[in-house]
């Protein structure tokens, strides 16, 4: 997805350019303590255990302070607004990869929006997405269409434009409130699910890693050593790949009623960003490794056997622990 990435960055650099200007600490990580003007210190999480951990320089090495110890360490009372703001790093860092001081606070724990900006076609995609479910509503039977082309000769076909019309007008009459109302909130849910279509974008290069990994699987069958390690990086994705389907199909059958949508129209806004917010967090960790693959030519040679090393590294870091549940529950 091509702003999901640019755009993570613009979350995480939002420091401030003016100076010593204080800045509301309920807007911004605002921090008093001198500890937090050392030039080049942010919060990040640890490699390996994601501890939120602030890192400063020390010279020509780097040092990492657990953020549960700052207060204590440094004399920061707990009820300053300084501990108040590092108790949120942690929930802040579910949704960026690294915080300065005075960068803002991420907009998901401000006013539940998302802190990051996609596409006008994944816009175009959920506008289209509950255009169908509009039209086919009229016609009694509501289904999901996610094909691109298909959403676009729907949407533009000027027979759907006015039974999109009409359902605005029945809707209102059944739900007993203004056609403006039904609009607004029809608008509200496509710019929510706006950012589902650009997940679900984003997803498209996880799943070619899977898709790579088997076709390299066929190309490799006779190099044993490069065989195996290719069966336990499938062992390893492959469920992973199932729980990321897992999400969109529930996201999908949550959101296909039209009139269900309107009739629990908060609720459903927030099943929304809750699916959001959860594979937002779950694609951070695959950034380098998508981008690691993008353009990657499938065949045998030494660029792509240790892009496979990198590969099996990064799932057994990240997913064997779950991996090893699963086989033990079998």
């Amino acid at each position: 997805m091509s702003n999901l990435q640019t755009n993570q960055m613009d979350a995480e650099n939002t420091a401030s350019d003016s100076g010593d200007e204080k800045r509301d600490p309920n807007v911004y990580f605002a921090f008093d303590h001198k500890i937090f003007k050392v030039a080049g210190s942010y919060f990040r999480l640890t490699h390996d255990t994601r501890e939120p951990c602030y890192y400063v320089n020390l010279g020509e090495m780097k040092g990492a302070i657990p953020t549960k110890t700052l207060c204590g360490e440094f004399g920061i009372e707990k009820d300053s607004s300084d501990a108040q703001l590092l108790a949120t790093i942690g929930s802040a860092l579910k949704f960026v990869n690294e915080i300065r001081p005075n960068d803002s606070i991420p907009r998901e724990l401000l006013d539940g929006s998302a802190s990051w900006s996609i596409d006008d076609s994944h816009k175009e995609i959920a506008r289209g997405r509950i255009t169908v479910q509009l039209v086919s509503w009229m016609s009694g039977n509501e289904e999901i269409v996610h094909n691109i082309k298909e959403l676009e000769t729907i949407s533009n076909d000027p027979e759907t434009k006015e039974n999109v019309q009409k359902a605005f007008r029945e809707i209102a009459e059944k739900l007993g409130i203004k056609r403006e109302d039904v609009v607004t909130k029809i608008d509200d849910v496509i710019r929510e699910l706006a950012y589902i279509e650009a997940l679900r974008d984003y997803y498209t290069g996880i799943k070619k890693i899977s898709t790579n990994l088997q076709r390299l699987a066929s190309l490799y069958r006779r190099d044993r050593s490069t065989s195996e390690e290719l069966n336990r990086m499938q062992i390893l994705i492959d469920p992973v790949i199932k729980k990321f389907d897992r999400t969109f199909t529930e996201i999908d059958g949550q959101t296909c009623e039209v009139m269900v949508i309107l009739k629990n129209f908060q609720p459903t806004v927030d099943t929304i960003r809750r699916t959001r917010d959860d594979l937002h967090q779950r694609f951070m960790i695959w950034r380098n490794m998508v981008d690691s693959w993008d353009g990657v030519i499938i065949e045998e040679g030494p660029e792509v056997e240790r892009l496979l090393k990198l590969t099996y590294q990064f799932l057994a870091r990240n997913f064997m622990q779950s991996q090893t549940w699963r086989l033990g529950g079998l």
